[in-house]
Order: structure tokens, then sequence, then C-alpha cells
């Protein structure tokens, strides 16, 4: 039985996805419990806005061992989840693959974040041939979204939002070039990861800061951002009006109290926390002049941009449907092959050729009503 277990931005609070994100070598042992359990195959996708278990097998002792391996109260958990099974588990995918699902309709991070959880669970031995068909067709699915419809053509991401927060704070009074003669300065940690990388991007798009990062080793953003170690972020938080968390750290990266150790002044400034766990302590808010933007808070962001693509959407869905019909057909006649096999030695030609020519113009009910016959007549 195909499942998805999913606690994302529209069911589950903040509280509840830190716990459900799931650093990699937590999610493998999840997941290695669930195959021992008998549940054959996983992938686990942790998101900024979504903490997700797909599995082939009975989502019942997976809800119990991802209870246990996230220190949730099962009870909690089963109020603040959603569960889909068999076709809707599929279509649940092919949506959250499109950038359907998502706080931000059609961004497309969550597409190379799908397939790295999915090429992570295949390379751990905990996928087989059903779920690389269907998580293929997913991916597939979502590619031809991206290009096919204009989803995906404007300021579609958390990255993106973001850098547009980031450029309209302070816009015009305190930093307006023609008056103060400099840009804004901006701090980001975890600027080597996929989300730190998009926002550099953008914000250099805009000409009006002055970025730096700090990286993990051996990573490079370019001539245009200076790069400082992690253990000096105080210090130069001192001189940033921005400054930008988006690491992968199970602990906050800025507190109230190493603010304070640290002598950071109080003054206009901007924090944005894009990590989950959460990376900023809201305690910096006790400073005056501070403003804090969480991911959450992106979700009112977002529906002002979601209104704007609206008109793509039925043309997205109509794709995403297409392709589910495709894999339904696919999964359909590999589950009946065996059965197809031992009737060809005594069919006709014809009547093969016939099958083969139905399997590719019908749709997928009925090729499953139409198969389903011919196996219960047991030949020809």
């Amino acid at each position: 039985m195909i499942f998805v277990i999913s606690a994302n931005y529209k069911n589950a609070g903040m509280r509840i996805r830190q716990k459900m994100a799931l650093p990699p070598e937590e999610a493998a042992e999840l997941q290695g419990a669930c195959k021992e359990a008998g549940i054959l195959e996983t992938v686990y996708l942790s998101t900024c806005n979504r903490c997700e278990l797909y599995g082939n097998g009975d989502y019942r002792k997976a809800l119990e061992l991802l209870a246990r391996q996230t220190q949730n109260d099962i009870s909690e958990l089963k109020g603040s989840i959603l569960v889909k099974q068999e076709d809707a588990a599929i279509r649940h995918l092919f949506y959250v693959a499109g950038g359907m699902d998502s706080m931000v309709i059609g961004e497309d991070e969550i597409l190379g974040q799908l397939r790295r959880a999915y090429i992570c669970a295949r390379e751990g031995g905990f996928t087989g041939s059903r779920f690389h068909m269907i998580f293929q067709s997913a991916l597939e699915a979502a590619k031809r979204v991206k290009t096919e419809t204009l989803l995906s053509k404007s300021s579609v991401s958390i990255a993106t939002l973001a850098a547009a927060q980031c450029h309209k704070f302070f816009d015009g009074e305190m930093f307006d070039g023609k008056i103060s003669g400099r840009k804004k300065k901006v701090l980001i940690m975890g600027g080597s990861g996929d989300t730190g990388r998009k926002v550099i991007k953008n914000l250099l798009s805009y000409g009006d800061c002055e970025i730096t990062a700090t990286v993990r080793e051996s990573h490079s953003l370019g001539e245009d951002v200076r790069i400082v170690p992690f253990a000096r972020r105080y210090q130069y938080m001192e001189e940033a009006d921005i400054v930008i968390s988006a690491t992968t750290s199970p602990h906050y990266t800025v507190t109230r109290a190493g603010l304070k150790v640290h002598q950071v002044t109080e003054r206009p400034r901007l924090f944005v926390d894009l990590a989950v766990p959460c990376d900023i302590d809201d305690c910096v808010l006790e400073m005056e002049g501070t403003s804090l933007i969480k991911i959450d808070d992106f979700q009112r962001i977002a529906e002002d941009h979601n209104q704007i693509k609206q008109e793509e959407l039925h043309t997205a869905e109509s794709i995403l449907l297409e392709e589910l019909d495709e894999l339904r057909k696919e999964m359909a006649f590999h589950d009946f092959y065996p059965v197809f096999a031992a009737m060809k030695e005594k069919m006709p030609r014809e009547m093969e050729q016939f099958i083969y020519r139905y399997r590719k113009t019908a749709n997928a009910d009925e090729l499953i009503s139409f198969l389903g016959v011919l196996e219960r007549m047991g030949g020809i």
C-alpha cells in the first residue's frame, strides 16, 4: 500500500515541523527501522515548509516509528499530519513535485529537494522498482510544469521572496544611494547551502547590498561576497543592517544572550530566519528597532504572489493529471504482465497487437478494467 504521512505548513505548526526536520543520518535511521518493520520502500522529504514520509507498506507502523524517531507524542502527531494512500498519495506527490502544494505556488526549489530525497533513499537501499517508477514519473511531470507553464517564470521561492523583503528594508529613507552613498550591509549564515546561495544570487541582482557570508569549508561564492568564519558571526552582525540565517544547524545561530555578550548595538536591523528548526531566537525582538521575519511569515507574503499565478494553475494541473494517468497505466500493465506473458503463448498475434494498441489508446481506468477482464478470463 503506497502512503504519504505529511506535516506541512497548512496542517502542522512550526513546533511539530521542527521536530520532524530530520537530518539525513536520522532520516536514514527511520527508514532502516521502517524496512525492518516490513515497509520495504521509503523516501523522507524534509524542507522548510514540509516534512513527509512516503512509503510502501503499513502506514500505521510507519507512523509509530516516525513519532518515536522525532520524539513526538503519537496522539498529538495524528492531529497535525495528513495521511493519504494509494492514488491519493501518488497524486499528492505529483502536486508537491510540481510546486502546486507549496506555500509559494510554482516554486521550483522543491523539485531539486525531492530529487535529492529520492536519490538519498535509493542509495541507502530504501527504494525498489515501484518507487523508481512513481518518483521518476513525478519528477518528469514536474519538469513539464516548469517548462510548459509560467508558474516558475517569476518570483516563486522562499529565497526570492526573502531577497525581495531585504531589498524593501529601509528602502528610500536610510539607504537611498543618492542620499547616503552606501549600500545595505547583509550578513548571511549558511551561504553555501541551497537556500543561502539562491538568496545571495537574488540580492546581488538588486545591486543595493554588500554581502558577507559564512560558508562550509572549501566553498566559494565569488568575488562579490566576503567570506568570514562562522565563529566570528557576531562581530559582523554589529555592522550588518540585515542578518539572514539559513543553516541546517540543530541549535540557534543567533541568540539574545550572544548579542549581549558581543555587544551588538541596538538599532534598526532586520533578521530573516529561513531555517527549520529555527536558527534565530525570538528574543532578538527585545532589541529596540529589530524586526524578525520567519518561515511561516512568508505565507502571507506568498498569497499576493499566488494570485498572479491562478491563470496558469489549470494548465499545470492538466499536465500533472495527464502524467498521473500515464503512470497508473504503466503500473497496471506492469502488475498484469506475468499473466499476459502466460496468455501470449496461446493467443493469436492479432489479439496481442490489439492489447498493445488498447494500452496506448485507453485511459488508466479503461485499461485497468480491461486488464481485469482479461485476467479473470485466464486466457484467450
